[in-house]
């Protein structure tokens, strides 16, 4: 039957032997060849060395076993687990060779349990332990696959199975051997070696040998931590070449088998706990891997969060402007829209002074639209957070003679304005002054239907020039003040209607803040508001004030800053 190694094994491909696995392979049989000549030299019985031999050889097969019992365990490779079974059949077979060695010293050379039961169990560990080792390739090969599967997913259960099918074996194989004594050929006849031995070791070295070449066969196969099994049937073929060479009792040969058979168990045992050791170090580097991957990944992680909620934000800002036009655009369009209809179907019936308010009312509308349509583009280009300012060293009195130049003439007329100390001068963005000052001036003047005044004072303390613009309307809700510079808000004022989109104060607050300035509002007393602009405060002077005026100069072609740029609403 063709098996084919990567089902017997589960490892794709082959992988190289190790050098020290034939090392040892080697010095067992070079040990062997060298006693060979002197191995029917007699010596004196020791049966407390043989005693010894028992308890050590079951302990180093039985911990064995256990290693590889573990590795099923963890990585559910059902070769592994027949290769354990076959160490526990050898640990177990040392139970009754125990006994019956005991017996031995007991009845004396002569009898059934020195000439008959004592020989073939111990051939038949020999012989067994090779056989199976070979043989669990195909066994795990013919299992149906359903079996394997089941197996592999309860390695527990197929671990107690396994262990239990090799107690029963090694009870059947000394059932038989005890039982039948009488009808088994007779390996010594008072203490001399019968021909028997010659062909029954002859047959168990025949199939230890057919064992050992499966094995080498199918090597690259095979996990490193299993290969070293070569070793240990290495040394049975040797203790079946000193048995041939040497038959009788407690001769050179009779000690060098056994001991050789123990040394190579504890070789095949350091060599499994080194595999095993090394297969833990890889495995906790590779955990320290993982660990540091999974640090790594949840680094990664945070930053795509982070990057999730950008988005999320930028698609609210996206969604929060659609609205938000889509709202605020429809009153003037409906107003657009009914005069329009109004001047076309009733041109003639009209007076003069009807179109004329039509007409202006049409212009407020559309003024209204342009400042929406102003903001908007400032809000498109300053909420990612990086707002471009150029800021130079600006003369106050040039800033707010230049707010009060853009006003309509019906505007200027209700506007004062109080430069501050001569030459004061703030370091900041020429656009970004007029659009925020701009916005305060029209805020009030649409608001307020008194005086507005528009002032400048210096704040030597902070280094700043606060900018106030005061009007003597209605104020602002308490409620209402610390919402007035959020986005799209607006407060609620009684009887009157809305004429802007909220952009206007949220807009001033972005820019101030790109001018490492700030923006706030006051009550004034005894009535109205007072919004104030916070700036640096830069020295003036006469090589300064050519450098301030380029910027003033080309500033309508840097923002959304026109006469009408600001629209301003009292509400952000």
């Amino acid at each position: 039957m063709a098996v084919n190694p990567v089902g017997i094994t589960g490892r794709p491909e082959a992988a190289p032997v190790r050098r020290g696995l034939w090392i040892c392979a080697a010095t067992v049989i070079a040990v062997t060849l060298a006693v060979a000549p002197v191995a029917g030299h007699r010596m004196a019985v020791h049966p407390n060395l043989i005693n010894t031999f028992f308890v050590l050889m079951a302990s180093a097969d039985l911990l064995t076993a256990h290693l590889l019992m573990q590795q099923f365990l963890a990585a559910g490779r059902l070769a592994t687990l027949g290769l354990s079974s076959a160490y526990l059949y050898s640990t177990l077979m040392m139970v009754p060779y125990a006994v019956v060695f005991t017996r031995i010293q007991h009845q004396g050379m002569d009898s059934i349990w020195a000439e008959v039961c004592g020989p073939w169990l111990f051939l038949l560990i020999l012989g067994g332990f090779p056989a199976l080792v070979a043989a669990q390739p195909y066994v795990v090969a013919a299992l149906p696959a359903r079996w394997s599967e089941v197996a592999r997913r309860r390695r527990r259960v197929a671990a107690v199975v396994a262990s239990g099918a090799m107690v029963t074996l090694v009870g059947v194989v000394t059932g038989v051997v005890v039982g039948a004594a009488e009808w088994l050929p007779r390996i010594y006849q008072g203490g001399t070696p019968t021909a028997a031995v010659r062909w029954a070791v002859a047959a168990t070295m025949l199939v230890t040998i057919a064992a050992l070449i499966t094995v080498i066969r199918g090597l690259r196969y095979r996990p490193p931590v299993e290969g070293w099994v070569v070793v240990a049937i290495s040394a049975s073929v040797a203790t079946e070449t000193l048995f041939l060479a040497a038959p009788h009792r407690y001769t050179l040969a009779y000690y060098i088998a056994r001991i050789t058979l123990l040394i190579s168990s504890g070789v095949v045992l350091v060599a499994l706990l080194a595999e095993t050791a090394s297969l833990y170090r890889r495995l906790a580097a590779a955990h320290e891997d993982l660990d540091q991957a999974h640090r790594e990944l949840g680094r990664r992680a945070g930053n795509l969060a982070v990057m999730n909620r950008e988005l999320e934000a930028a698609g609210a800002w996206k969604s929060d402007i659609i609205a938000t036009l889509t709202h605020e655009i429809n009153q003037p369009l409906a107003v657009i829209s009914a005069y329009s209809e109004e001047l076309t179907q009733e041109w003639d019936t009209t007076t003069d002074s009807e179109r004329r308010a039509a007409v202006q009312a049409l212009g407020r509308r559309v003024n209204q639209l342009l400042d929406m349509a102003a903001h908007l583009l400032a809000l498109c280009r300053a909420e990612p957070g990086e707002i471009d300012t150029r800021p130079v060293v600006l003369p106050v009195e040039q800033a707010l003679a230049r707010v009060k130049d853009n006003l309509t003439r019906k505007a200027r007329m209700r506007v004062s304005v109080d430069s501050g100390p001569p030459g004061a001068a703030v370091w900041a963005d020429p656009v970004h002054l007029h659009e925020v000052l701009t916005n305060f001036v029209t805020n009030a003047v649409k608001y307020s239907p008194g005086d507005i005044h528009v002032s400048a004072t210096l704040d030597n303390a902070d280094g700043q020039v606060l900018f106030a613009v005061t009007d003597e309307g209605d104020g602002v809700p308490p409620d209402f003040v610390e919402h007035l510079f959020d986005r799209f808000t607006q407060a609620d004022r009684s009887g009157g209607e809305r004429t802007g989109a909220g952009f206007g104060l949220y807009l001033a607050r972005l820019l101030a803040e790109a001018n490492h300035g700030r923006v706030w509002y006051e009550d004034a007393v005894p009535h109205g508001s007072r919004f104030v602009l916070s700036l640096p405060h830069a020295r003036h002077s006469p090589q300064t004030r050519g450098a301030g005026s380029p910027p003033l100069a080309g500033a309508a072609d840097r923002g959304p800053a026109t006469s009408r740029g600001s629209g301003g609403d009292r509400e952000p």
